[in-house]
């Protein structure tokens, strides 16, 4: 190979490590809604840990609805669901003093831990162009 081959060789494979191919998960936007016993949890969070393992993908649930749409989404794949309830801090601080939003934040919800902590909860995330909907429905 003449010298002028070897300088371009590395230059090229520098081009193809950094180009279109990725190791990152195909993903998939998941929105939805949360209730507990019924009514709409107020506020929380939502993740999904890939089965067996993989990059989690979270979202903050409020006034029941949630929607994951960080990185493309959640990947594909099996999904652990895990879901907890966090203090609700008023829709509107502006203008107020940390007091008074401390004052104004309700505490979190508790969210049984067979849908936290030890989450019993399981998704099946397939390809698709549009949003999945998935409802979750807990019980205490």
């Amino acid at each position: 190979m003449p010298a002028k081959g070897l300088l371009l060789l590395p230059a090229l494979l520098l081009l193809v490590g950094c180009g279109g191919i990725s190791d990152a998960p195909d993903r998939r936007v998941v929105t939805g809604t949360v209730t507990l016993d019924g009514a709409p949890l107020e506020g929380g969070v939502i993740r999904f840990r890939p089965l067996p393992e993989g990059p989690i993908a979270a979202g903050k649930i409020r006034d029941g609805k949630y929607e994951v749409t960080n990185k493309g989404g959640v990947p594909l794949g099996k999904q652990r669901v895990e879901i907890k309830g966090t203090p609700i801090l008023p829709a509107d601080t502006a203008g107020m003093s940390l007091g008074e939003i401390d004052a104004a934040t309700k505490p979190a919800i508790p969210v049984p831990d067979k849908y936290h902590k030890n989450s019993e909860l399981e998704a099946d995330i397939e390809a698709g162009g549009d949003p999945l909907v998935l409802d979750f429905d807990l019980k205490n």
